[in-house]
């Protein structure tokens, strides 16, 4: 029987999300400036992975050469105060629009990818 302590054996927060990327110098580029963190390049770990203070990873294993698929599942979602603003900001960073602005009386969102094919959802929230 577990404890008080034991208890909490699988904790109920994620620990961090990775995002497979080939050009791993060109995403943290990228990630950084979409989450305007400093680019840390003596922080990436064994050639291939780098861990951002949001929890997202980026790893470059084994990635290259690897097809970029057409289609992918949304991987992350982001928040933003200003879905028009933040519209801008993904394209002047270099990611790809997959679906324009979705505008409703709860939220607006808008999904768009990275060159590696992965999708993430912009969405503000009116409550």
């Amino acid at each position: 029987m577990m404890n008080e302590k034991e208890a909490t054996l699988i904790k109920p927060e994620l620990g961090g999300y990775f995002l497979y990327v080939r050009d791993l110098k060109k995403a943290i580029q990228m990630y950084c400036s979409l989450f305007e963190f400093p680019v840390k390049e003596e922080e990436v770990l064994f050639g291939h992975l780098y861990f951002m203070p949001n929890g997202i990873i980026i790893d470059s294993n084994d990635m290259e050469g690897r097809p970029i698929p057409e289609w992918l599942p949304v991987s992350l979602k982001l928040s933003t105060t200003d879905i028009n603003t933040a519209f801008n900001y993904v394209q002047e960073l270099g990611f790809n629009i997959v679906y324009g602005i979705d505008r409703s009386p709860i939220v607006s969102w808008f999904l768009f990818k990275d060159p590696d094919g992965n999708t993430l959802m912009m969405c503000e929230d009116h409550k």
